[in-house]
Parts: structure tokens; sequence; C-alpha cells
């Protein structure tokens, strides 16, 4: 029996300097371990399911339960190996596919100004 149920978080990240994947996870996973802890950190179950270095759009993966902390958690990173950046929380869905319409939604807000 599933006792959770998995929410995906569409980010973007907001800098001057390209971020691997790894580093996103480590700094991720720092913060949430500073604001709520070992225990909170765990409930979260956060997965990082794809991340575009170039474009610095990624979608993240956390229990229903959980999508306040992860976004508390993106809002607070402002900086990962010593430059600064911002994590900007695009939208959350049920499924990866609902999740990939904020990235497109994003593209056609610009391409109408």
């Amino acid at each position: 029996m599933k006792l959770y149920r998995n929410r995906y978080i569409a980010f973007k990240i907001i800098s001057e300097t390209t971020f691997s994947a790894d580093v996103i996870v480590n700094g991720i996973w720092r913060m949430l371990l500073n604001l709520f802890g070992e225990v909170g950190a765990s409930r979260t179950n956060f997965w990082l399911i794809e991340y575009s270095p170039e474009t610095g759009e990624g979608i993240l993966r956390c229990t229903h339960t959980c999508v306040d902390m992860m976004k508390a958690t993106l809002a607070a990173i402002n900086e990962l190996k010593e430059s600064p950046l911002i994590i900007n929380a695009l939208g959350v869905s049920g499924t990866i596919k609902g999740v990939r319409r904020f990235f497109e939604k994003g593209i056609e807000k610009f391409n109408k100004s």
C-alpha cells in the first residue's frame, strides 16, 4: 500500500553561472537539513527528476505533504559555490506531463509580449 502521493515541482534557476545537477542536489539537501532537520528532510522523499544546466530548468519530486517545505527550501537557497542565485518554483503538479506545461506556459507568455 502506497502511503504517499508524489508531487512534481517545476523550477527555474536564475543565475549568471551554470550549475551541475550534483551541485543543485547537494545545495537542496543542505538547505533541507538546515531548515527541517534529518527527520523533516527524510519525509520529503526528494528526488531530482530532470535538470538542464543550459536553461536552468528542472523538475523535482517530493511527497504531497511536503510541497510547502520544498518550496520554502528552494526559496531559501540564495547561493551555491559562492555564486548568487534565485531558484523560482514555477508550479506543482501530480504528474510529470502536467508539470512540463509550466515550462511551455512560460515560453508562450514571453512570446505574447
